[in-house]
C-alpha cells in the first residue's frame, strides 16, 4: 500500500500523462485549509484557471477502495473537457470590455483567510474576515452555475470606480438570486415550502431568540443576501429596531436577530456549536458575529 506522498506523486504523474496539463501539489497552510493538486486548465500573464483535487480526501477514498486512480484521473479530465466545451477562454477575453460582461457579474461571499492566496489577484471588498468577491458567470443551466473570480487587473482596465463596479454587481446578484426568508420549522415539515419575500407587506420577521434565516431562492451561496441594498434596513423597519446581529452559519445562509432581544455572546456560542456539528468545512464563512447599525447603514464584524 502506497504512503500518502507516494500516492500524490503517482496521481500527478498520471494526470500529466493522460491530460498533458501542468499539475502542482499545494500543501495546506494558513492560507489553504486542505492539501490539493492544482491542474492548470488555462493560464496567461494576468490570471489562471485551475481544477483542484483535494488529495487527503482522495487518498482516503483510494485506501478504502471506494475509488481508483483511473476514476480520479477521469474526474479531472472531464472537468477540463467541460471547461473547453463552455468556451471559457473565449469568454475570458470579453473581460477586457466591461459592457460585454457587466450583466454576468455577481458577488459571492468567501472566507478571507482561507482564500488569501487566490484573492491576491482578484477583485473583492473585505468586511472583517469575509471577502465579498466579484465573480463572472460562465455557464448557468439546469441549476448548475459555473463561474470564476474576476482578476483585479481586468477591473483596473475598465477605468471605472471600484465602488461603482461593486454596487452594480451586487444589484445583479440580487436580481439573479432574490432574497428569501425561511421559517425553519416550516422547512422541516413542508419540503415544498419556498420561503417568504422580505419585502411582502404582510411579512413580519420573528423577534424571538430563534431569529430569521435569510438566504436566496436558490438556497446556495445565499448569505450574500444580507448585503443587498436595503435588505438589512428593511428587517430593522419591520421589527422596529435600530440594530441586527448577523450569524453566518454557512456561506448559504445568515441568521438575522433583533439586537434588542439577545446577547452576542450567546449567539457566538450557538455559532461555534453549529459550525462544529452541522457545517461542512468548505461551507464555513466566518466564526465571528456581525452587527448591522441602522443609523449608519453599515455591517461590521464584532471583535
Amino acid at each position: 500500500m502506497m504512503e500518502y506522498r507516494e500516492f500524490v506523486e503517482e496521481l500527478m504523474a498520471e494526470i500529466k500523462d493522460e491530460i498533458g496539463l501542468k499539475a502542482e501539489f499545494h500543501e495546506a497552510d494558513e492560507k489553504m485549509s486542505q492539501d490539493s493538486i492544482w491542474v492548470y486548465m488555462s493560464e496567461d500573464n494576468s490570471s489562471f484557471n485551475i481544477f483542484r483535487l483535494f488529495t487527503v480526501e482522495s487518498y482516503n477514498q483510494w485506501i478504502q477502495r471506494k475509488i481508483t486512480f483511473q476514476a480520479l484521473v477521469k474526474e479531472v479530465k472531464k472537468s477540463v473537457e467541460n471547461f473547453d466545451d463552455m468556451c471559457v477562454p473565449d469568454k475570458l477575453k470579453k473581460l477586457k470590455d466591461y459592457e460585454q460582461v457587466k450583466e454576468n457579474l455577481f458577488i459571492r461571499l468567501i472566507n478571507f483567510e482561507k482564500n488569501k492566496t487566490e484573492l491576491e489577484k482578484a477583485f473583492y471588498k473585505r468586511n472583517g474576515d469575509i471577502a465579498l468577491t466579484l465573480y463572472m458567470k460562465i455557464f448557468d443551466e439546469d441549476g448548475m452555475l459555473t463561474s470564476l473570480k474576476v482578476p483585479l487587473q481586468c477591473v483596473e482596465r475598465w477605468d471605472l470606480e471600484n465602488e461603482d463596479v461593486f454596487m452594480a454587481a451586487l444589484k445583479n446578484t440580487a436580481s439573479m438570486m432574490p432574497p428569501k426568508v425561511y421559517d425553519m420549522m416550516r422547512m422541516l415539515l413542508n419540503p415544498g415550502y419556498d420561503g417568504e419575500d422580505i419585502d411582502a407587506p404582510d411579512y413580519i420577521p420573528f423577534q424571538n431568540a430563534m431569529g430569521n434565516c435569510l438566504s436566496t431562492g436558490q438556497k446556495t451561496n445565499g448569505a450574500v443576501a444580507i448585503f443587498y441594498p436595503g435588505v438589512a434596513r428593511l428587517f430593522c423597519d419591520k421589527i422596529n429596531t435600530d440594530g441586527l446581529y448577523l450569524v453566518f452559519t454557512s456561506i448559504h445562509e445568515v441568521m438575522v436577530h433583533n439586537a434588542r432581544m439577545i446577547e452576542p455572546e450567546d449567539l457566538a456560542s450557538v455559532l461555534n456549536d453549529t459550525i462544529k456539528e452541522a457545517t461542512p468545512e468548505g461551507d464555513v464563512l466566518t466564526k465571528h458575529i456581525y452587527y448591522y447599525n441602522a443609523e449608519t447603514d453599515q455591517i461590521e464584524m464584532l471583535e
